[in-house]
C-alpha cells in the first residue's frame, strides 16, 4: 500500500551543511564520574534493554518505537533475526555523548564483535507520539536496523550503501491512521538538502554510491561533505527499490549476486540490467516526479503490532557504572579516559564480580589481569565470563609468541582450547569463547575436530565476518570434502574484503568455481558443455567430460583455459578472474597447486608472485613482488615465514634476515626488537609486536617512518 506525499522542493533545500554536522559549542560532563551521577534508569522489554538518562516517557516510547520496528522488519523483509539476550542500547542526551570522546559527528553507532552486541545514540527532544518523525527517533531506529540485517542466521554481505541506505528508509516509521509508514523524510535530517548539486539539479550518481566502501569520518569540509552526499543518496536510492515489486526484486538479485562474490559492476549490470548513468536518470526522475511513501497496515487483518510489556527501573550509581563500563568502551579506539575511569571504578564498585573483572582485564585496565583471574577462577570454576577471558589471555600470549619465534605457544594454545569450550558449555551464547576457539582454527584449521571448528566459526563470522574467517571455514569444509559449503564460503570472504585488499581469495573462489562445475552434470550443446551456473566449457572430451585442451568460462568473464584429466584441471593451465588476478602454472586433481606465477590487479598492493603455490597461495620458495619492492623468501599459507632478502622500491639497501608468519624481525634499534612490516624506503611499518631487548613481554606496536606512533590513528 502506498501513499504519494508532495515532491520535495529540492532546489530550495541546498544548504552549507545537514543538522547532523553542525557543530554547536557545549558545556559537557568533564568525566566519567559526572557521566555516571546522572539520574539513569533502565527500560526492558522481551527484546530490548535501553539505558538512559533521560525522560521515561521518552524511554518508554523509545521501547516500543524499538519493538515495532522488529517485529515489521521481521514480517516484512521475510527475514527473522538470530534469538539473543536483550540488545542493550545506551541512550543520552547530547553533552552526556560528548563526554565520550567519540567522534563530533557521530549520532549513533552499533557493533557486532567478540563481545557481543550494543548500541549508543544520542537523542535529545525525542518525539514521544509515534505519529512523529524525528530525527532523535530515527537516529536510535538506524542503528537497531543495522542489528536486524546483520544478526541473522544467514551472514550476509551488505554494501556499504545497502547497508546504510536501508537503515535509513526503514528508521522513518511512522504509525498513524491505522498505518506504519516508511520513506517520509524526517524532520531535521536535512537528508534531502544533499540530493542537489549547486546547480539545483538532483544528483545520485550511483556509480560512486555503489563503489563507496569506505568513509572518512574527520573534520574536513570536504569529508563532511561526502559523508552528507552518500547518506542521502543511499536512503534515496534504497527508497527507489522500495517503489515497486520488480525493483525489490532487483534488489534482493543484486544482493545475491554481491554474496556470491561478484564484483560491484557485475552484481549492478546483472541485477539491474543497466548503466549507472540509466540508473542515475531512473532515479532522478523517481525523486522529482514519483516519489511516495510505502505503508502497511497495523489492524488485526494486516502487521498487528503487538502490545509491549514495559518495566521500568532506576539504576543507582553502581548498577550505572556496571553498565556504561560493559557498552562504553565497546566503542572507544586506545586509551580513551572516559573508558578507563568507567572501568577502573566499577571494578573498585564490585571487586568480586567476575563480569567487572572479566571486563578490567579484557580492556588492559589492570596489571595483574592473569592473577586475578586465577583466583576468580577458584571461586568461580564454571563462570563463563571468567573461563574465556583467561582463555583470551593464553591465545593472545601465545599469539605474540608465535609471531615473534618465541618458543612454547603451542602449548599455551592447548592450554586455552579446552577454557574456551568450558565457557561454551556454561554459556551458549559466549561470543568471545566462540571467537577465541574460532580463531585457534584461523591460525591451525588441521588443529582440531574439523565439526567443531565448522560449527564455532560459523558463529565467530556471525560477530566478526573477517576473510580470514571465511578461508578457515572453507578448508574446513574441504576436510569434509563438501565443496559447495567450502565454495559458499569463500564467497563471503570476497565479498566481505574491501575490493583490491584480499586477491589471493579472489583467485581461490574462482578456482573454487570451477571445480564446482567440473563435480556438477552438464548439457552437451555441440562442441560445448553448459554448466547450470551458466559457465561453459569448449574443448577436448572423453566420456562427456572435458580432457585435454580446453576452455571454460563464466558468465561475468572469468576463465580457467588449459590442460584437463578426467573431466577436472591437471597439468599447465591459466586461470583469469574478471576482478583482474590472473594464475597461470600447474594444477593438480583441480586445483592451483604445483609452481607457477600470478598476477594481481592494479588496485591491489601486490604486483606478482612467481614460485610455489597450494590452494592458489604462495608456498614454498617464491618471489613476492609488492608496491613496497622485491621479497625473496619461503612462504606458508600465503605468508612469507623463512630467510630471505626483501629489496625495498625505493632503491635502498637490501633487507636479508628472517620472516615470521608475514613479519620482518628487525635488528634491536632503540633498545626495541620489531616484528612487523617494511616500507617502500626500507623503513619499519605498521602493526607488529615489540620486546624490548633485554626484556621477555611482548606487546603490540605500530610504526610510520620509523618511528613508533598511536597504535589506533588511522593515518596511514
Amino acid at each position: 500500500m502506498k501513499k504519494p506525499f508532495a515532491t520535495l522542493p529540492l532546489r530550495q533545500l541546498s544548504r552549507a551543511l545537514s543538522i547532523l554536522f553542525m557543530v554547536i559549542p557545549l558545556a559537557h560532563a568533564s568525566d566519567a564520574s559526572d557521566l555516571a551521577d546522572k539520574n539513569w534508569i533502565e527500560i526492558d522489554s522481551p527484546n530490548f534493554r535501553v539505558v538512559t538518562e533521560q525522560p521515561e516517557d521518552v524511554a518508554r516510547r523509545m521501547i516500543v518505537d524499538l519493538e515495532n520496528l522488529r517485529y515489521i522488519s521481521n514480517r516484512v523483509r521475510g527475514a527473522q533475526s538470530l534469538d539473543g539476550p536483550p540488545l542493550t542500547i545506551v541512550a543520552m542526551g547530547r553533552r552526556s555523548f560528548a563526554t565520550l570522546g567519540l567522534h563530533k559527528n557521530l549520532a549513533g553507532i552499533f557493533t557486532l564483535s567478540r563481545y557481543g552486541y550494543a548500541a549508543l545514540a544520542r537523542i535529545e527532544d525525542y518525539a514521544t507520539s509515534a505519529d512523529t518523525s524525528d530525527w532523535s527517533r530515527a537516529t536510535i531506529l538506524h542503528e537497531y536496523h543495522h542489528f536486524l540485517m546483520h544478526y541473522s542466521p544467514e551472514t550476509t554481505s551488505y554494501p556499504r550503501w545497502y547497508d546504510e541506505g536501508m537503515s535509513e528508509y526503514w528508521s522513518s516509521l511512522v504509525i498513524h491512521d491505522g498505518m506504519a509508514w516508511f520513506g517520509h523524510p524526517v524532520e531535521g535530517s536535512g537528508r534531502e538538502a544533499w540530493l542537489v548539486d549547486r546547480m539545483g539539479r538532483v544528483d545520485l550518481d550511483t556509480k560512486w554510491l555503489f563503489n563507496t566502501t569506505r568513509l572518512k569520518f574527520d573534520e574536513t569540509r570536504g569529508a563532511e561533505t561526502d559523508i552528507a552526499r552518500f547518506y542521502a543518496r543511499a536512503k534515496y536510492a534504497i527508497h527507489y527499490f522500495n517503489s515497486s515489486p520488480e525493483l525489490r526484486r532487483q534488489l534482493a538479485h543484486y544482493l545475491r549476486l554481491h554474496n556470491m562474490g561478484l564484483s560491484e559492476d557485475q552484481a549492478v549490470r546483472f541485477a539491474f540490467k543497466k548503466s549507472y548513468a540509466e540508473l542515475d536518470s531512473d532515479m532522478r526522475n523517481y525523486v522529482q516526479r514519483h516519489l511516495t511513501a510505502r505503508g502497511f497496515s497495523t489492524g488485526k487483518d494486516g502487521l498487528d503490532l503487538p502490545q509491549v510489556p514495559v518495566k521500568v527501573t532506576k539504576l543507582d550509581r553502581a548498577a550505572t557504572y556496571a553498565v556504561l563500563a560493559d557498552v562504553v568502551p565497546r566503542f572507544a579506539k586506545g586509551d580513551i579516559k572516559v573508558s578507563r575511569e568507567l572501568i577502573d571504578t566499577n571494578l573498585k564498585l564490585h571487586p568480586d564480580d567476575a563480569k567487572a573483572n572479566a571486563i578490567a582485564v579484557n580492556r588492559g585496565v589492570v596489571n595483574d589481569g592473569m592473577a586475578r583471574l586465577e583466583t576468580l577462577l577458584q571461586r568461580y570454576p564454571n563462570d563463563p565470563a571468567l573461563l574465556a577471558t583467561r582463555a583470551e589471555s593464553l591465545r593472545m600470549t601465545a599469539l605474540a609468541m608465535r609471531d615473534t619465534g618465541t618458543p612454547g605457544w603451542e602449548a599455551l594454545l592447548e592450554e586455552a582450547r579446552p577454557l574456551y569450550r568450558r565457557a561454551i558449555q556454561a554459556d551458549p551464547r559466549n561470543s568471545l569463547a566462540y571467537y577465541g576457539l574460532g580463531y585457534l582454527y584461523t591460525l591451525a584449521p588441521d588443529s582440531g575436530p574439523a565439526q567443531e571448528g565448522i560449527a564455532v566459526l560459523d558463529t565467530v563470522v556471525i560477530y566478526e565476518p573477517a576473510p580470514s574467517s571465511f578461508r578457515a571455514l572453507a578448508q574446513l569444509y574441504l576436510r569434509n570434502h563438501a565443496l559447495p559449503e567450502a565454495l559458499k564460503s569463500m564467497r563471503s570472504a570476497v565479498a566481505f574484503g574491501a575490493a583490491g585488499d584480499h586477491p589471493l581469495d579472489v583467485l581461490w573462489m574462482e578456482n573454487l568455481e570451477l571445480l564446482a562445475d567440473m563435480e556438477s552434470s552438464a548439457t552437451p550443446a555441440g562442441a560445448q558443455l553448459h554448466y547450470k551456473s551458466g559457465a561453459v566449457y569448449e574443448g577436448a572430451l572423453v566420456d562427456g567430460k572435458p580432457d585435454g585442451k580446453g576452455k571454460w568460462t563464466r558468465l561475468t568473464g572469468t576463465y580457467y583455459e588449459g590442460d584437463f584429466v578426467h573431466g577436472l584441471p591437471s597439468g599447465h593451465g591459466k586461470l583469469v578472474s574478471d576482478r583482474g588476478v590472473v594464475y597461470e602454472g600447474e594444477f593438480l586433481a583441480g586445483r592451483a597447486h604445483g609452481t607457477g606465477r600470478i598476477g594481481f590487479p592494479a588496485d591491489s598492493k601486490m604486483v606478482s608472485y612467481e614460485g610455489g603455490v597450494d590452494d592458489a597461495l604462495p608456498a614454498g620458495a617464491g618471489v613476492l613482488v609488492t608496491k613496497d619492492g622485491r621479497l625473496e623468501t619461503t612462504f606458508l599459507q600465503g605468508e612469507a615465514h623463512g630467510a630471505g632478502t626483501f629489496v625495498p622500491a625505493h632503491g635502498s639497501a637490501p633487507i636479508r634476515g628472517k620472516w615470521l608468519y608475514g613479519d620482518y624481525q628487525w635488528p634491536a634499534a632503540d633498545n626495541i626488537v620489531f616484528t612487523g612490516g617494511i616500507d617502500a624506503d626500507g623503513r619499519r611499518h605498521g602493526m607488529g609486536w615489540c620486546r624490548a631487548a633485554a626484556a621477555s613481554k611482548i606487546e603490540p606496536c605500530r610504526y610510520k617512518d620509523d618511528r613508533r606512533v598511536d597504535q589506533d590513528k588511522d593515518d596511514d
